[in-house]
């Protein structure tokens, strides 16, 4: 894994976090998806083009500094941390 891959999480890599499953996490992306910044309830995330990723590879991505400020804001305390 190169440096700019561990900045960022997979869907399945923050449901494991969670202790959630990625279904979980990706509901949770459906719920934000139209809403403004402020309104926004769950992490902020980045969509990949196809171009990016390798075949397989996840496109949704979580940059991990903004799930650590994100859990801070929110009280968050994560299952299983890094």
């Amino acid at each position: 894994m190169n440096q700019i891959e561990q900045q960022f999480l997979t869907s399945d890599q923050l449901a494991e976090r969670y202790g959630l499953s990625p279904a979980t996490i990706a509901d949770w992306r459906r719920k934000d998806k139209n809403k403004k910044d402020s309104e926004k309830k769950y992490p902020n995330y980045y969509t990949l083009p196809k171009y990016a990723v390798s075949s397989g590879s996840a496109k949704v991505r979580y940059d991990i500094n903004e799930i650590l400020e994100w859990e801070k804001t929110m009280n968050i305390t994560p299952k299983n941390p890094f």
